[in-house]
């Protein structure tokens, strides 16, 4: 049997919104105004399964952000890798949804497809967008074509150079060649 106190803390907890919560409408304005715009990076980590390749894979979760009207961002890394970490901490921030919520990062690890043996699928969609095999990370936006906008390590020259803290959501808000952006 449950004690009066239990059964009226849920019921409070239930009836009273929480913080990340939307205020009601009937709310007064104050109380709506908290509310944040503030959205985490949309990321979707692509690891090996069966019957499907890494390029079929790529292309049917491309497709989907194409149709969700996402643009493209895809994030080749490796967890041996420092900087790889940095940025990792890096994407789990929040931004305004302004800046970020048009993007969605196709992330790819080495280790889960090394683990898998099909480091060759991986290599070669790499190629697609970046020569080199032994650098990370490699982290590249793309157009809707799937066709390489830029790559984060030109992204940062351009912004230092335009005065402006070269961040992925900088680098977002601030796409060099997009027509979306």
């Amino acid at each position: 049997m449950r004690t009066p106190w239990v059964v009226a803390t849920c019921l409070l907890l239930v009836a009273c919104p929480g913080e990340d919560e939307p205020a009601p409408a009937s709310a007064p304005p104050a109380a709506r105004a908290k509310v944040s715009d503030e959205v985490g990076y949309d990321i979707r980590r692509l690891r090996p399964r069966d019957g499907e390749t890494l390029e079929q894979m790529f292309a049917r979760m491309a497709e989907r952000a194409n149709d969700d009207g996402k643009q493209i961002a895809v994030l080749f890394s490796a967890d041996w890798c420092e900087p790889c970490r940095r940025l990792e901490l890096e994407l789990g921030n929040t931004h305004p949804s302004s800046k970020i919520g048009a993007f969605r990062i196709l992330e790819l690890k080495e280790e889960d497809w090394m683990g898998a043996s099909r480091m060759n699928e991986f290599n070669a969609l790499r190629k697609r967008w970046y020569p080199k095999t032994d650098s990370y990370p490699v982290f590249v936006l793309l157009d809707r074509d799937e066709q390489k906008i830029e790559e984060m390590k030109e992204a940062i020259d351009r912004l230092d150079a335009a005065g402006i803290e070269p961040t992925v959501d900088n680098w977002f808000a601030n796409v060099a060649g997009s027509a979306d952006a």
